[in-house]
Order: structure tokens, then C-alpha cells, then sequence
């Protein structure tokens, strides 16, 4: 009875997009819901290309008729939406609004090591792109679990890149490092191999993971936590805040969450 249940599950996750029309909401009557219409997928995969999909389709839908490569990096891939695109465009314009008002205390306070680390961070963040990326399971067999595999939207895009084989620290740093992974280090050996800025914290910094999920951990002798840093993944050293301005205490948490949305920051994008 058991084996029953579980094969009637899983046919039931498996249900092809026309099965899916009809169990998402479909109003009664005869009128026929909208389409999902230009639907992109591209990089490793077989049948890269726009689609259109019935009303219902869910992103293992895309999966399957995209037939992903064997070699595509699931944890980097990403899902670029529309509706996304405004929430991170205010993101954006309220974090340079906070780094231009760092630049202002910075140069009232005349601390011209806060101004200079925050002129770069500012044109930084000026040249990066709204992506509209959500996070996402990309695997398709992951996609089989119902809470993995949300509606498709009109204008999705889904890009699966090859496997990177770098990690970025970026921030309070002196330059930019993009270093190999290794999967024996820790966040703080990666941040040991670049050089740090003079106003760079000491207690914590944020990992942005490829799949454009982030949390913040302590690197500190006082405070060390574990971290798994995933080949592809973003280490943001942040500024530290009692040198920044007391109207701005957001302004880590803000750099961490829009960096997440830069996919092209952390892996292989080319193709």
C-alpha cells in the first residue's frame, strides 16, 4: 500500500503542463487562461531557445523541453524574472543613496580612507546590472518536489552556466580578489589571501552563495563559525560600521543582497 502511495506522488509531481492548467487556479467556463509566453533558455543545454508555455506550466517544464546538458552547474544557474526587476532597481538606487551619504559624512568627518573605500564601492555598484535574478531550484530532479517548482512567469529567463572554479571576496579590500576554489578552506583563509582595507571589519563578513542565497558569519578568532564555501560563491568584507554614517546601518546587509543578484560575479556566464 505504501509503494502505491509513493508511485501515485511521485506521477502526481511529474504531471505534464496541460495537467497543470487545469489544477492552478483555471476560472470555470470555457474562456482559455493566458499563456506563459517568451520563456528563454540558454547556456548548457540542448535546445536552448524562447518558448511559450500553456497556462500552469511550472519551471521543470522549461527543464524538460530545454533538456538540460549534463555538465550544467545547477547551484550557479540562474532565473532571471521580470517582476523581480523593480523590487531590485529600488535596492539599487536606495544602496548608492547610502554610500553617497557615506562619501558626505566621510568627507565632513574628513576621513579620507572611509571616502576613498566608499567612492570605489559606489562605482561599483553603479556598474552592476538589475538582473531580476530569484532564487531558485534549478536541478530538474529537484524539481520534482512540488515546493521547488514554482509557475513559470512571462519573460522568465534561465541560464545554466558550466562549473566555476573561482571564489570572489569583494568589499573592504584592497582590490578585488578572485582566487581558486579550494575546497579545504574556510571563509577566512580566502580573506587571508587578499589584502584587506585599513577600514576593513574584523568580526564578520557575508558569503554569498552561487545560488544567490547569503548569511553572515564571524571570522574572528573570538567568533569563528564554519562555513561551506561553495566553488563560485561571493565573500563580501564589509566596511566597518562605526565608521559609517549613524543615517546608513543598513548599508552591509543592503551590498550583501544586491551582490546576490549579480550571478555573473561568481561563475561562468560566457556560454
Amino acid at each position: 500500500m505504501k509503494a502505491y502511495i509513493a508511485a501515485a506522488y511521485l506521477a502526481c509531481l511529474c504531471l505534464p503542463a496541460a495537467v497543470y492548467a487545469q489544477t492552478a487556479g483555471t476560472p470555470p467556463g470555457n474562456d482559455t487562461p493566458p499563456a506563459i509566453t517568451g520563456v528563454t533558455i540558454s547556456g548548457a543545454v540542448i535546445k536552448p531557445g524562447t518558448y511559450d508555455f500553456p497556462a500552469g506550466a511550472r519551471l521543470h517544464d522549461a527543464s524538460v523541453t530545454a533538456q538540460i546538458n549534463a555538465q550544467a552547474w545547477f547551484l550557479g544557474a540562474a532565473l532571471l524574472r521580470q517582476s523581480a526587476m523593480e523590487p531590485q532597481q529600488r535596492l539599487k538606487v536606495g544602496l548608492l543613496f547610502e554610500l553617497n551619504a557615506n562619501r558626505v559624512h566621510a568627507l565632513a568627518v574628513e576621513d579620507a580612507e572611509l571616502h576613498e573605500l566608499i567612492t570605489r564601492l559606489y562605482r561599483a555598484v553603479e556598474a552592476m546590472p538589475v538582473t531580476g535574478r530569484t532564487v531558485a531550484q534549478l536541478d530538474p530532479l529537484q524539481q520534482l518536489i512540488l515546493s521547488n517548482n514554482p509557475l513559470l512567469e512571462n519573460g522568465d529567463r534561465l541560464l545554466y552556466p558550466r562549473k566555476a572554479e573561482q571564489v570572489r571576496v569583494t568589499g573592504a579590500v584592497m582590490a578585488d580578489c578572485v582566487l581558486p576554489h579550494d575546497p579545504s578552506w574556510q571563509m577566512l583563509d580566502y580573506l587571508k589571501a587578499c589584502q584587506r582595507h585599513p577600514l576593513a571589519e574584523r568580526n564578520s563578513a557575508y558569503l554569498i552563495q552561487p545560488n544567490g542565497t547569503w548569511q553572515t558569519y564571524g571570522i574572528a578568532y573570538w567568533n569563528l563559525q564554519p562555513a561551506d564555501v561553495a566553488t563560485g560563491a561571493i565573500i563580501y568584507l564589509p566596511p566597518q560600521p562605526k565608521r559609517l554614517s549613524p543615517s546608513t546601518r543598513g548599508l552591509n546587509n543592503d551590498m550583501a543582497a544586491m551582490l546576490a543578484t549579480q550571478y555573473q560575479l561568481g561563475g561562468r556566464f560566457s556560454e
